[in-house]
């Protein structure tokens, strides 16, 4: 699969659902850092072999080194992001028939 459009998905999904789960659990958020973690986890999700927990990682640090709120609030709405980029990233790789 392309890395760009990995890393795109990485990006896009960021910023789509991690919003969505900080306002389910009510944790106060300012854009601007789940843009610049979206953006980190799609960088790091380049980096050969070790892309995956790299961008977990850069992620869930930029997160909380942004916001300085509860990690615990942090750490599931980022596994949420990464449990519904599973269904994208298979539909992506189903050949077009």
């Amino acid at each position: 699969m392309d890395p760009i459009l990995v890393a795109v998905v990485y990006a896009v999904s960021g910023v789509v659902i991690i919003p969505a789960v900080f306002a389910l659990f009510k944790t106060r958020y300012q854009f601007l850092d789940v843009v610049l973690a979206s953006l980190a986890a799609a960088g790091a999700s380049l980096i050969p072999t070790i892309g995956a927990p790299a961008s977990l990682v850069a992620t869930l640090v930029v997160l909380y080194w942004r916001m300085g709120e509860n990690f615990r609030d942090i750490l599931i709405a980022v596994f949420v992001a990464r449990l519904a980029m599973v269904p994208i990233l298979l539909a992506l790789r189903l050949p077009a028939y």
